[in-house]
């Protein structure tokens, strides 16, 4: 035996025995794996569900309006996130609301804002990022100017995609027509922020969960399946049972031509002959030789003839091409294949 027909019957092997261990699970330990399967199901749902909604759920902070800086600034602090430097798909959405509370009295006002990271706010290196952030397009200094005109208790929306790091946040008046910052007396404005760091992290562990819940799923359904037909087996009634293995039986016992529709072939004796039996030429009767001389009488040709089945021994259930099977007081069935005669009788089959 070669190795691919060893490795063969090792493998039907293992699928037998698997086989074998499932079938010698019993109708409790099925209904215990598809309890375990379903609540697996619920299990990594909720699990998911938690995950979504912490990776949707925001680090809220705001900054107020300071008189000597003439701005409102803010430490927004550590955001963590994915270490990947520049624009990309990871990046930590934060998004600011900025409200106009006192604006300047001027034609021409607009709001800017600064995202600087660095992680000292106080330092002097601040105003120069500020200004590297404004003229050039750098992912760690990021600057935003609104467009929109600036109105008393307006509020104006900001949208930053920033990295992980340390960040400052910065937010004023600006001229709208040179760009250069105002710093009237009487101004005020407020910011309220919105961090999301946890949505690259809660999303992937949120999609793993919901991924876990969809095989427990499918594995629910095959211990129901499975479960469904050990159960439709048990309540499988005795006599529904019988008669399929009767129905089997008949067809594994009954001859493979068809009877006479009404009965044994032949006529009784002393019939005259039939049309086909006078077309005979004579000469073909000459030719044939004679039969011998029937040496029994009519009375014991009779008697030697089988006796119809008296109907009380057991009852006659019809099947195809003119056949009955009789099927005993014990619920068994004679392999015998019947046949009706002319009287109504039934009669073992002659082939």
């Amino acid at each position: 035996m070669t190795e691919e027909e060893l490795d063969a019957a090792g493998a039907l092997v293992v699928d037998e025995d698997q086989d074998e261990l499932l079938e010698d699970l019993s109708v409790e330990e099925r209904k215990e794996r598809l309890k375990k399967a379903r609540w697996n199901v619920f299990l990594y749902l909720g699990i998911a569900a938690i995950l979504f909604g912490f990776a949707l759920f925001p680090m809220p902070f705001s900054a107020d309006y300071d008189d000597f800086s003439k701005s409102a600034e803010k430490d927004v602090g550590l955001v963590w996130g994915l270490p990947l430097d520049g624009p990309d798909l990871f990046d930590v959405p934060m998004r600011l609301t900025v409200t106009a509370v006192e604006p300047p009295a001027q034609p021409s006002v607009n709001i800017a804002v600064y995202v600087i990271e660095q992680k000292d706010c106080m330092d002097y290196s601040l105003s120069e990022k500020v200004v590297e952030a404004k003229e050039g397009d750098s992912h760690a200094y990021q600057y935003q100017e609104g467009s929109e005109r600036v109105l008393a208790e307006g509020t104006y929306d900001f949208e930053f995609n920033i990295d992980p790091g340390h960040y400052c946040l910065i937010a004023e008046y600006i001229n709208g027509t040179t760009g250069a910052k105002i710093t009237d007396e009487g101004m005020a404005l407020s910011v309220e922020g919105k961090l999301y760091p946890n949505q690259f992290f809660g999303g992937v562990a949120g999609l793993a969960c919901l991924s876990l819940s969809a095989f427990a799923f499918v594995g629910a359904q095959r211990h129901g399946a499975a479960l469904r037909k050990v159960l439709e087996g048990e309540n499988e009634t005795t006599e529904s049972k019988v008669l399929s293995d009767a129905s089997q039986a008949r067809i594994m016992a009954g001859p493979s031509g068809a009877p006479p529709s009404s009965g044994p072939s032949g006529g009784p004796p002393g019939a005259p002959p039939s049309t086909e039996d006078a077309m005979v030429p004579a000469e073909t009767e000459a030719a044939s030789p004679p039969s011998a001389a029937p040496t029994e009488s009519p009375a014991e040709a009779l008697s030697e003839a089988p006796a119809p089945v008296a109907a009380t021994e057991g009852t006659f259930e019809p099947a195809e091409n003119g056949y009955f099977f009789r099927k005993m007081p014990d619920g068994s069935y004679d392999q015998t294949v019947y046949v009706q005669n002319a009287e109504g009788g039934y009669e073992p089959y002659q082939g």
